[in-house]
C-alpha cells in the first residue's frame, strides 16, 4: 500500500494545472481580473516578487446581456467614482468606480438612489449575463473596489468558459430573493439600517468551534441557522492570518489566529478560532488555497520535487522523462547507481544520471532507442502509466481499455500498465 500511495501523490503532483499569469505596474495593492465568461471577479495582491500573483478576494459579478458589450482588454481605473451614479438605463448603481468611458464596476441596480430601492431582478441574475456593458457585484463587493483599489489599478477582462478564476466563483449571499418578504435591501449593502442584519435568526451553529490549519491549506465551515433561509455573513479578524470567503472557506495565510464569524441578526453569531501553523512555501507561483497545495508541502518536505528555481515551483510545467525517473530515485533514498551508462544523450555531469542510470538498470524506464533516453522530453500520459506500473512490481490486470473512445490508441507496451492504473482508480 506504501507504493500505491506514493504513487497517487506523484501522479497528482505530475499533472498539475496552474494558473493566468500577468505583471502589475507595482504601485498600487491590486490587480483586478474579470472572466467575462464565468461572470466572476478575481483581486490579486502583489506577491514577494512584486507581481500581482496573489488571489485574495473573489467575486460574483454580471456582465454584459445580449446586444451589449462589456469589452476586453487591458484597462486601468480612473479617478471618476462615485457613491450613486445615474445609468444609461434610468437605474441607479452604489460605489460606481470608472475603468472604460461609460465603463463601470458598480452595484447591483437601483430604481432609486435610495438604499431600500433595489430592484430584486438584479441581485437574482448575478452570476448571469445581465448589465448593459458594466460589471455588476454585489453592493458589498463594489464598495470594496470603490475603497481599495484606487486609480491606476490595472484591469483585465478576459474570457475563459472552463475556469472562473483560482478561487473559484462564489455564490451570492443570498441564493435566490424570493418576492415574498422582499424588503428593497441588498443583502450585503453595509449602510446601517439594513434589515438584513436583522433577519430573525434564533440559532446559528458552526460546524467546528477550532481549527488548526498549516499556512496555504483551506477548510470549510459549515453554518447551521434557524431559519435555514435566513442570510449568514462571514468576516475575519485578521485576514492577513486567515480569510474568508462567503460561503464559508477558510483559506490560511500565515503564522497566527484569527477568529471566523458568522453572523444574522444582532447577538447572533458563532465563531470558529483558526490557528495558522508555519510559512508559506518559498514559490511565488503556488497559489494559497490551491487543490494542489498540501501535496506540494509533502512532496517537499519528503524532499521528492525541488523548484524549478529558487523562487518558482512551475505548476503549470510538463514533468520531463528525467523529472519523473528523479522522484522515483528520491523516494528510493537515491541509491547507488551502476558505473555504466547506456545512453549517450545522458552527459555524466547532468543532475538526473544517477535517476536514469539506477531506473534502467531495474526496468523501470527504457530510452526512445537503444541509446537514448530522450531526459528532457515530457513524459506522456502512457509513458508515466507504465513507468508507475513497472515501479510498483507490473502487477498482473484483468480488463481492457474499452471503456475510452481513445483506448486503442494506447501503445502495446502500456497496454497492461494503463488497465492497471485505471483499476486501481489511480488514472
Amino acid at each position: 500500500m506504501r507504493i500505491r500511495r506514493w504513487i497517487c501523490l506523484i501522479l497528482l503532483l505530475a499533472l498539475l494545472t496552474g494558473t493566468v499569469a500577468a505583471a502589475g505596474n507595482g504601485q498600487v495593492p491590486y490587480a483586478i481580473r474579470v472572466n467575462r465568461a464565468m461572470n466572476t471577479v478575481t483581486i490579486y495582491a502583489r506577491d514577494r516578487a512584486g507581481e500581482y500573483e496573489l488571489p485574495v478576494k473573489a467575486m460574483i459579478c454580471s456582465t454584459a446581456r445580449k446586444g451589449y458589450v462589456t469589452p476586453l482588454g487591458t484597462f486601468t481605473l480612473k479617478e471618476h467614482r462615485s457613491p450613486w451614479r445615474l445609468m444609461l438605463d434610468g437605474t441607479y448603481g452604489q460605489y460606481a468606480t470608472c475603468f472604460k468611458g461609460n465603463y463601470l464596476f458598480h452595484s447591483v441596480c437601483y430604481s432609486d438612489d435610495s438604499h431600500d430601492a433595489m430592484v430584486r431582478e438584479s441581485y437574482n441574475d448575478l452570476g448571469e449575463a445581465a448589465s448593459m456593458g458594466c460589471i455588476r457585484l454585489e453592493t458589498a463587493d463594489a464598495k470594496w473596489i470603490y475603497d481599495h483599489c484606487p486609480a491606476g489599478t490595472q484591469v483585465t477582462i478576459y474570457d475563459d468558459p472552463e475556469e472562473p478564476g483560482p478561487l473559484g466563483k462564489p455564490a451570492p449571499t443570498v441564493e435566490e430573493i424570493p418576492e415574498e418578504g422582499y424588503c428593497g435591501w441588498d443583502p450585503t449593502d453595509p449602510a446601517p439600517g439594513n434589515p438584513w442584519r436583522d433577519a430573525e435568526i434564533t440559532k446559528l451553529e458552526l460546524s467546528d468551534k477550532q481549527l488548526k490549519l498549516a499556512a496555504g491549506d483551506i477548510a470549510k465551515l459549515a453554518a447551521t441557522a434557524e431559519p435555514a433561509t435566513a442570510a449568514v455573513l462571514w468576516s475575519s479578524s485578521d485576514p492577513e492570518v486567515a480569510r474568508v470567503d462567503s460561503q464559508g472557506k477558510i483559506t490560511a495565510l500565515k503564522a497566527g489566529t484569527a477568529e471566523i464569524t458568522a453572523r444574522g441578526m444582532k447577538g447572533v453569531s458563532a465563531v470558529c478560532k483558526v490557528q495558522v501553523v508555519g510559512e508559506l512555501l518559498p514559490f511565488t507561483d503556488l497559489q494559497p488555497g490551491a487543490w494542489y497545495y498540501g501535496e506540494v508541502r509533502r512532496a517537499l518536505e519528503q524532499g521528492l520535487f525541488q523548484g524549478t528555481s529558487a523562487s518558482e515551483f512551475s505548476p503549470q510545467g510538463a514533468m520531463t522523462r528525467a523529472m519523473v525517473v528523479q522522484v522515483l530515485y528520491n523516494l528510493e533514498g537515491k541509491p547507488d547507481a551502476p558505473e555504466d551508462d547506456p545512453f549517450t544523450d545522458v552527459a555524466e555531469e547532468a543532475w538526473y544520471r544517477d535517476a536514469v542510470v539506477w531506473a534502467a538498470e531495474e526496468g523501470i524506464v527504457t530510452g526512445t532507442s537503444e541509446t537514448r533516453f530522450a531526459p528532457n522530453r515530457a513524459m506522456t500520459r502512457q509513458e508515466l502509466a507504465a513507468v508507475l506500473w513497472r515501479y510498483a512490481g507490473s502487477p498482473e490486470a484483468a480488463g481492457d481499455l474499452s471503456a475510452f473512445t481513445d483506448g486503442d490508441q494506447a501503445a502495446d507496451y502500456a497496454q497492461t500498465a494503463l488497465i492497471w492504473m485505471t483499476e486501481q482508480g489511480l488514472m
